[in-house]
């Protein structure tokens, strides 16, 4: 599938979706739990110490305690994970953070004398669990799975939630929307007294009454939410999907500089798209696009160009969304050019892009060349045929050569931020075809049979 992931990561997406049915609306549920697990907030718990050292922690799923104190959260460890729960211990810088007693007097005696009977009932818990061999040493206790990465210092929790947190948002999100699904499937006249997740949701504001109706909309068929590895796959895909964006018009019409404009480049400089005053680009060229991870731009081919005419002789008798029908398939974003005014062909692109339901911008070129008398009346002429059309006008005034001007500053910064909207989107294409064609049961049809 040209390379949007890696085998790796297309094998870690497909596998949750084994012996799975398609059903319709599938694409539309997918892109709309992809919606709500942007504006889904992560709750995160901290417990274990006193309120002032837990005061000292951000917003953390952890427990806070100290070497000799570690085994007396085996258990929750042990829960947690066999809920698929993350768990972190936090070392606490004395061991008084630990108990809500000051180390004065006989409270310190008390203190000591707690820690003491709670390692007594650990004990003693761990040899009803696994006999006497659990208690011999502590090197060989089946409870003693808690290994140095585990265990963070105080002063580098920060660094490790933030490498942590978008993982526990994606993992807490898939394991949401199955329970809350699965209450909404239960039938009206029991729900009220079942629907725990949907009141706690509610009433702590982990959603709000529009995003009950998006879930709801969710819960049957069950194909996207019957288990939080699948959603999970596709969320962990999204992180490394490439997003392909393509820059196309007429031969000759400026796309190579405009190409330069968006990456910050002026023409002629080293890595730049090739231009001139003939044809320059021959074939699909890719560009990073340094601003956001994992997006290409795409320099294709113009429309038109004459070069191809001797091993294409008959080319000249097709239009021109015939001709780019291949260019279609990989790319995901279109950014049509078309010089000084609006052409024919160009609409002609465009109709078959809203044919395909492919995002479309659409960028007039060398405005710089229109008198500025005439500006006004170049653009309000062109969204009137659009209008007529029934076409999407994101329209822009650009000139390449002189990005400052006009509505180049406008068209990046609406790319810009579209890009995690184009990428999700994308992404629910690239997947459903994915499955679709290597994934998803293909049922017979039992009429056939009878």
């Amino acid at each position: 599938m040209d390379g949007k992931l890696s085998e790796e990561q297309v094998k870690c997406l497909q596998a949750p979706w084994r012996f799975s049915l398609r059903t319709a609306g599938f694409e539309d549920r997918l892109l709309t739990a992809l919606e709500l697990f942007e504006r889904f907030p992560l709750d995160i718990t901290v417990t274990g110490g006193t309120p002032d050292a837990n005061a000292q922690l951000a917003s953390a799923v952890l427990v806070l305690t100290t070497e000799e104190r570690k085994e007396d959260h085996m258990w929750l460890k042990m829960e947690l994970h066999d809920r698929d729960k993350p768990f972190f211990l936090v070392n606490a810088k004395k061991v008084w953070d630990v108990v809500e007693e000051k180390p004065s007097g006989p409270c310190m005696t008390c203190a000591w004398e707690r820690m003491r009977a709670r390692n007594l009932e650990l004990q003693r818990r761990r040899k009803e669990a696994f006999g006497e061999s659990a208690v011999a040493t502590d090197s060989q206790s089946p409870l003693n799975t808690t290994d140095a990465s585990e265990f963070v210092e105080m002063k580098d929790i920060s660094e490790v939630f933030a490498k942590a947190l978008p993982d526990l948002k994606k993992r807490a999100f898939s394991q949401f929307l199955v329970a809350i699904t699965r209450e909404l499937r239960i039938p009206k006249f029991i729900a009220d007294e079942t629907q725990v997740v949907v009141s706690s949701a509610l009433k702590y504001r982990k959603i709000n009454r529009d995003d009950l109706n998006f879930i709801s909309k969710l819960s049957q068929p069950r194909d996207v939410t019957d288990h939080p590895s699948k959603l999970l796959a596709i969320l962990t895909s999204l992180d490394d999907f490439r997003l392909d964006i393509g820059v196309l018009g007429e031969t000759g019409c400026g796309s190579s500089s405009l190409v330069n404009a968006l990456l910050g480049m002026k023409n002629n400089e080293e890595q730049s798209a090739p231009t001139g005053v003939v044809e320059t680009t021959k074939e699909p060229t890719e560009y990073p696009y340094t601003e956001f991870p994992n997006i290409r731009l795409w320099d294709l081919p113009g429309l038109g160009k004459i070069g191809g005419l001797d091993s294409q002789p008959s080319a000249s008798g097709l239009n021109p969304a015939q001709l780019v029908a291949s260019m279609f398939a990989f790319c995901d974003v279109y950014i049509l050019v078309s010089p000084l005014r609006l052409r024919l062909g160009i609409i002609q692109l465009m109709q078959q892009l809203s044919s395909l339901g492919k995002e479309y911008y659409l960028v007039i070129s060398m405005a710089d060349l229109i008198e500025e008398t005439f500006v006004g009346q170049v653009r309000e002429w062109a969204e009137g045929v659009l209008g007529v059309m029934g076409l999407r006008q994101n329209l822009f005034l650009v000139s390449a050569h002189h990005p400052e001007t006009l509505d180049f500053p406008k068209l990046k910064e609406m790319l810009n931020k579209a890009m995690p909207s184009h990428k999700k989107v994308a992404l629910v294409k690239y997947a459903a075809k994915l499955l679709d064609q290597d994934v998803f049961w293909k049922r017979s049809d039992s009429c056939k049979f009878m």
